[in-house]
């Protein structure tokens, strides 16, 4: 899935070399409901991708990815369908955790009715830099022991734009969040380490040398290798969005994030049980 391309601006994405399969709701969920919990570490690249892994279970365009059961009229107007990654004041409004959608509004998941007994823990947290704070840390580990262990976990982990693309923090990132996913573990939890996408021409010009595309394919390619030493997997998302939207030149729009988070279906559905 990470190779492959467009032919033309906006174009569908084609994978090279394998069958990416646009899944349905009822198997995206039943493909979640194997994990009692699924765990997304990273920055604002991984809130698109939970936000847009909620507008997929909560079969909702138009308010999927955000807290919309607290909304003003104004909030409901201003952020509806893409803006609720366009908008940053929209953005930040994402759902963090499926239990706030269960306690907040349980008729808008799909999941519990086309899967009887479905109880995914879906959430991010939110570890943007290294050296990471102690009390990020620490708030992983409780997240981490807040799900049963009737299940399998999933890690989905992205770092990189916080520390402009250096790979040498980027790796003692990765290092620091594995060692927690595994530490009362005597085996490699399943982890998928998601690289950023592609710069796009509205990149503010003083990021074009430590965040463009040169910098970004390279820390691509460096990452992959170091995902490989420590036995995880490594999706890279630079090839599907060279030539997609990207609304400030940094992130990408609903479409390029409902693409991303079914990249990250398809990998999980490839995970023995």
């Amino acid at each position: 899935m990470s190779s492959g391309g467009r032919v033309g601006r906006d174009s569908p994405y084609t994978a090279r070399g394998c069958d990416m399969i646009w899944y349905t709701t009822k198997e995206v969920c039943e493909i979640l409901g194997r994990f009692s919990q699924i765990m997304l570490v990273g920055d604002s690249m991984l809130r698109h991708i939970i936000g847009s892994l909620n507008i997929l279970i909560r079969e909702d365009l138009g308010y999927g990815a955000v807290t919309d059961w607290n909304f003003s009229e104004g909030e409901k107007r201003d952020c509806f369908c893409i803006n609720q990654f366009n908008v940053k004041t929209c953005s930040v409004q994402g759902i963090y955790k499926t239990s706030d959608v269960l306690a907040n509004a349980p008729e808008s998941l799909s999941c519990p009715s086309l899967v009887p007994g479905w109880s995914t823990d879906l959430r991010i947290e939110q570890i943007n830099r290294f050296p990471i704070p102690t009390d990020e840390l620490t708030r992983l580990r409780v997240g981490i022991q807040s799900a049963t262990t009737s299940k399998p976990r999933a890690f989905i982990l992205g770092h990189g734009l916080w520390n402009d693309l250096e790979t040498e923090a980027s790796i003692h990132w990765l290092d620091s969040v594995l060692s927690v996913i595994n530490h009362d573990s005597d085996f490699q939890a399943p982890t998928l380490l998601v690289t950023p996408n592609a710069a796009g021409k509205d990149k503010p010009d003083k990021w074009l040398v430590t965040q463009g595309n040169k910098a970004l394919s390279r820390f691509e390619e460096t990452m992959a290798e170091a995902a490989t030493k420590v036995g995880i997997d490594h999706l890279g998302t630079w090839n599907m969005s060279i030539q997609a939207t990207l609304y400030d030149g940094v992130h990408l729009d609903m479409r390029g994030n409902l693409l991303k988070a079914m990249m990250v279906v398809n990998w999980l559905s490839m995970l023995e049980s």
